[in-house]
């Protein structure tokens, strides 16, 4: 699973993290929370996946003596956002793990792993989503750059507002989510819901649900994704249609 439609990554870093059954069943319940979910059994691979990302958030797991390697490596890394230490020596590993702040907790059970990044998940969603959308890349070099960068953008979502959208669009996206987010029971039922109820008059409402049709436009809109905005593209132009009517009964009162 290559392609990352949400704004973070679950990277799980372990030597045995393919090779038992509880490993297995602990990630088919991450991809529930953080549906991108990556595993490594070597450092070095763990450690270069980190640094090449740059349009996600990392969220690590590892397990103690991998984690007390790699950490100080990575802590400052911008991209790299919080690490859960899943180990079977709880306090041998709080005493190095103290030291950084990115550290969120070490773990010996497997349930309660999960429910803490699922509860820290919540939060950083919602910071991520109070965080203002840009559209100017701080990787531009001049501000002509990052001017046109600011245009092209403008014009593109224009050009998606006024194109003439085809019956089978729908099922462009559907065919999208349905490949990205295999596994993901989840999001699958959601998906589904999504196929047989879906309205253009109920665009708003499903844009915002805690759905990944709400998480994809976020991150798409935020680094500029022109592919996934255009799989969108007819879901854009219901919710801007329906915003247009709402203004305008707005007006009228």
């Amino acid at each position: 699973m290559d392609s990352n439609l949400e704004s973070f990554a679950c990277l799980w870093l372990d030597r045995s993290v393919n090779s038992t059954e509880d490993n297995i069943q602990t990630q088919k319940e991450l991809r529930q929370v953080i549906n991108h979910l990556r595993t490594f059994d070597n450092i070095s691979e763990c450690e270069q996946c980190i640094r090449q990302i740059t349009k996600e958030k990392v969220v690590l797991i590892v397990a103690g003596r991998a984690g007390l390697e790699l950490v100080p490596r990575i802590h400052d890394l911008p991209q790299f956002s919080t690490c859960y230490v899943f180990c079977q020596d709880r306090e041998g590993n709080e005493e190095w793990a103290q030291k950084y702040s990115k550290v969120n907790g070490v773990f010996v059970d497997r349930s309660k792993l999960v429910a803490k990044i699922e509860q820290d998940q919540q939060s950083r969603n919602k910071f991520e989503d109070s965080a203002s959308i840009s559209v100017i890349t701080s990787g531009s070099a001049t501000l002509q750059a990052r001017n046109a960068v600011f245009m092209w953008f403008q014009l593109f979502i224009e050009v998606l507002l006024r194109m003439h959208h085809k019956s089978n669009d729908r099922q462009e996206l559907l065919n999208l989510c349905k490949t990205n987010y295999k596994g993901n029971q989840r999001e699958l039922k959601m998906i589904e819901e999504f196929d047989n109820s879906y309205k253009p008059d109920s665009a708003i409402w499903w844009y915002t649900r805690q759905s990944c049709f709400y998480r994809m436009m976020n991150k798409a809109l935020r680094v500029q994704d022109f592919d996934t905005l255009f799989a969108l593209r007819f879901f854009i132009t219901d919710i801007a249609k329906q915003i247009k009517i709402e203004h305008e009964k707005f007006i009228r009162t």
